[in-house]
């Protein structure tokens, strides 16, 4: 090809150079030892480079699993630097430690589904078939080999995640040329109905926080172990009394904490979190006070331990007493909490309320749903209010808790 294609070996293996163009040569492997195999191979390698050239295709191929590895290195030198902090409330949801998590862990997904594949030939047509495949993905997997807290059926919510995850993906391989000038797909997979989420009723909420209280009653030999019932405690306590995220919670620090005078004369705390939808101030019930002095007050008498703790992993180089700091929630070696869900769901089976009537399991997140639920049942608050303490608007209010919250109130002017 006057040129353009140049074979040679390396240990016995064939290699080409491509003439791209414009002084740019790709290089790759033939994987053939055969000379006639490496020529036929060669000359169809440089055919389908000159295809891609005239069809305006980027002429260096990128998988998608490299796309996935690039954009996941970005993220995390973003988060590192601490410019994943967006202006605008749209990129404010895909930040933090808790994204990057998230991110990583969906990954996977893509990458056993279409990792190999070339990025400029996906398409709405593989989009669309991913769903399919990701319902069935735990149902193929042997039982003993399910990661512990897999849900085996996933939420519309989830597939509408995943799916609008591979379109950034995708967004970030068109800007970087990775696609050439092929449209992008647009396909999403979209929930079919808002599905109610779980909340505890009165109920069993009291029995939740009536259980909690035996748990740490009967713990009286381990003081570690009693620290993380008690810390579980107050953790199920303001979370129902405030309506933060889990997410927010966990990333709560004392210095975080303001107290307040309401025009009542009560003394109330407030939480300055950065959540997924922003900065913002919430404001805990007033009976919520206790609970948080609780965790102070525990927090200033195991400070001596994790002081020493910390000393301790310094001289060993130990990397975990990163995180530490003056976090509001602690586990009990001073570092950092990332989830209480093994603890919460043990206490729930203990007390037999693990599901709902209707089948749905509870989660940490039931604590937000119940707060919404009472604070609307209430009628004291209105909505919007309720909407703006949460970091969420008016209409998901609605949408979720509004029909599980008629008020006393307005029950009572519709009764006449």
């Amino acid at each position: 090809m006057d040129g353009k294609v140049l074979l040679w070996t390396r240990n016995s293996i064939f290699q080409v150079r491509l003439y791209a163009g414009n002084r740019r040569y790709i290089y790759k492997s033939l994987k053939t030892r055969n000379l006639d195999e490496a020529r036929e191979k060669a000359v169809r390698a440089y055919y389908e480079l000159e295809f891609r050239k005239e069809q305006k295709l980027p002429t260096r191929q990128k998988r998608f699993n490299d796309v996935i590895d690039e954009y996941i290195a970005m993220r995390q030198s973003q988060y590192e630097r601490g410019t994943h902090k967006q202006s605008n409330k749209q990129n404010q949801q895909h930040r933090g430690a808790d994204m990057l998590r998230q991110i990583k862990r969906v990954s996977k997904f893509w990458r056993e589904y279409c990792g190999g594949k070339q990025v400029d030939t996906i398409d709405d047509a593989l989009l669309r078939d991913y769903v399919n495949w990701r319902r069935d993905y735990y149902r193929r997997m042997p039982t003993h080999e399910m990661p512990k807290n897999a849900k085996l059926n996933p939420a519309d919510k989830t597939l509408e995640w995943e799916t609008t995850f591979a379109l950034t993906l995708l967004k970030y391989a068109h800007e970087r040329g990775y696609r050439g000038n092929k449209p992008l797909p647009k396909y999403r997979y979209k929930a079919s109905r808002n599905k109610t989420r779980p909340a505890f009723t009165l109920d069993e909420y009291r029995k939740l926080y009536k259980g909690l209280r035996r748990w740490i009653h009967e713990e009286k030999n381990n003081a570690k172990k009693r620290y993380a019932r008690e810390l579980l405690r107050d953790y199920v306590l303001i979370l129902s009394n405030s309506g933060m995220r889990v997410g927010e919670a966990n990333n709560l620090r004392e210095s975080d904490l303001v107290e307040i005078t309401d025009d009542n004369g009560r003394t109330l705390y407030g939480f300055n979190v950065d959540g997924k939808t922003g900065k913002r101030f919430v404001v805990l019930r007033s009976n919520g006070k206790r609970y948080v002095d609780r965790v102070l007050e525990r927090n200033k008498k195991w400070a001596d331990n994790w002081e020493l703790a910390s000393k301790n992993d310094v001289k060993q180089h130990n990397r975990r007493n990163a995180d530490r700091g003056d976090w509001l929630f602690k586990m009990a070696d001073g570092n950092k909490i990332i989830t209480l869900i093994d603890q919460f769901n043990k206490v729930l089976e203990r007390e037999g309320i693990t599901y709902n009537p209707d089948g749905e399991k509870y989660t940490l997140y039931s604590l937000r749903h119940f707060y919404a639920v009472q604070m609307l049942r209430t009628g004291k608050v209105n909505v919007f209010d309720i909407a703006r303490n949460m970091g969420t608007s008016v209409q998901i209010i609605e949408s979720y808790y509004g029909k599980h919250a008629t008020s006393r109130l307005l029950a009572t002017r519709l009764g006449g």
